[in-house]
């Protein structure tokens, strides 16, 4: 197992968390960041890290 991509899922989690909390507060910037943020981290994770 690849401790490096299984990290970088779990900060994509934390990054939809994140989201999700600023949503909620009214933070609509911040929220899109951590949104776009989490998109990139699973592209790289799935580009670079994830074994074909």
């Amino acid at each position: 197992m690849n401790a490096l991509a299984v990290a970088s899922a779990a900060f994509a989690v934390f990054l939809f968390v994140v989201a999700l909390f600023a949503m909620t507060v009214g933070e609509l910037q911040g929220a899109g960041l951590a949104f776009l943020s989490a998109s990139l981290v699973i592209y790289l994770r799935e580009k670079y890290l994830v074994g074909e």
